[in-house]
């Protein structure tokens, strides 16, 4: 073993190892369950929870495994952390302890220790073409998973209402309607027509005495359904704006991203007159507060990380930061399957063509050029590494396995 693969290794195990720690052992906000559940997709956001154990597991593991740790120890040091912490989350206020957790993070390290001994395709045109259709596959997938999901069921209107995990708005809602129908402080009494306008992107307007600033987010308007599910959320944030519908992906179990203008109620004061309008157009959605309107409100193709974790209130220079790395990692996997010559480029070329043009008609955002850049960074580096054949018969230390 080279000292430069020891070096990298033993900083990526104790990053990965920091991460952990630091992502499931500190307060959160929430309920304090004091419990172990019994289950592998818990609670709404079950299947986003299990793939985001998944990925925590996988710098730790790929650390361990640049070390030269034996495969079988690796899985073993992977269960045996992800037991200790989920004990140690029965103590600490916020978390929730889960047996799929544990089985998530496992096969974490399980698929980093089958990646490194045996790589499963090598370079050739079918694999190429397959790449390029998973990949086309995955931003159809994130198109589809962020298209609002309105379920026909008995809705509820919701003024200023207070949350579980969000803080009480103390300003005064003074009316609230879409395209002139009343939505009410209680049961909607036409559910139907409701849904139908909100489907239409019709206008939804809200009217109401300013509050104080919350110094988290606190709903103004909100509507739920009989069975508990958030609808439709407008709510304050400092000074944001932040909207929130219901997506597809919270029907599979997935995270739903926000939409969120920042700064635009900054110079708002208590009883100041505040108006709030709400639609959506083809290409997002539009906002407006006391007249002055944002449009192109939406998600692009890069957005897809947020369906695993979905982080409320992170810099737009985080956001897009993420948004870049998801369509370069995608890009990357491509490139390390795609043949080589002519028609490797031509396959590359058919992803970038479709980041380019396709998102419109999925109901995505226009692919920012960052994001382009990133992909054509992730399909260049992909060619430039290693064959897979390569990869899969480099040599290790002795007793790795």
């Amino acid at each position: 073993m080279t000292a430069g693969r020891r070096a990298a290794g033993g900083l990526l195990a104790a990053a990965g190892l920091a991460l952990v720690l630091a992502l499931t052992l500190t307060p959160a906000a929430g309920l304090d369950e004091g419990r172990f559940r019994w289950c592998l997709l818990c609670g709404d956001l079950g299947l986003a929870d299990f793939v985001a154990n998944v990925l925590l597991l996988v710098p730790l593991a790929a650390g361990l495994a640049l070390l030269g740790v034996a495969g079988r120890r690796i899985v073993a040091a992977a269960f045996l952390l992800a037991t200790a912490v989920e004990l140690a989350q029965l103590a600490v206020p916020g978390r929730e302890s889960t047996l799929g957790d544990v089985a998530a993070a496992t096969l974490g390290a399980t698929l980093v220790v089958l990646a490194r001994h045996r790589w499963p395709v090598r370079r050739s045109l079918p694999s190429s073409v397959l790449a390029a259709a998973a990949a086309l596959a995955v931003m159809a997938g994130t198109g589809i998973a962020l298209r609002p999901s309105l379920p026909p069921t008995a809705w509820f209107g919701q003024w200023t209402a207070k949350q579980a995990g969000m803080e009480w708005y103390r300003g005064t809602v003074l009316d609230a309607s879409i395209a002139g129908l009343p939505l009410r402080d209680g049961p909607l009494e036409d559910s139907r027509a409701v849904r139908e306008r909100l489907s239409a992107g019709e206008p939804l307007t809200v009217h109401a005495r300013a509050g104080p600033r919350p110094p988290g987010l606190a709903p103004l308007f909100a509507i739920a359904d009989a069975d508990q599910r958030g609808i439709l959320l407008v709510g304050i944030d400092g000074d944001d704006l932040v909207l929130r519908v219901r997506l597809r992906a919270a029907d599979a179990g997935l995270g739903q991203p926000e939409l969120r203008w920042r700064g635009v109620l900054a110079s708002l004061r208590a009883t100041d007159a505040l108006a709030v309008t709400v639609r959506r157009t083809g290409g997002g959605s539009c906002l407006a507060v006391n007249g002055r309107e944002r449009c192109g409100l939406g998600y692009p193709a890069g957005r897809g990380w947020a369906l695993v974790h979905a982080v409320p209130g992170l810099p737009p220079a985080a956001v897009a930061a993420l948004d870049g790395g998801f369509v370069a990692l995608a890009a990357l996997l491509v490139g390390l399957v795609v043949t080589r010559g002519a028609a490797g480029a031509a396959t590359a070329l058919v992803v970038l063509l479709g980041l380019a043009v396709l998102p419109p008609a999925l109901g995505l955002l226009p692919t920012p050029a960052l994001q382009l850049a990133a992909s054509a960074a992730g399909l260049v580096a992909g060619g430039l590494a290693p064959d897979g054949d390569q990869l899969a018969h480099a040599p290790v230390d002795a007793g790795v396995g």
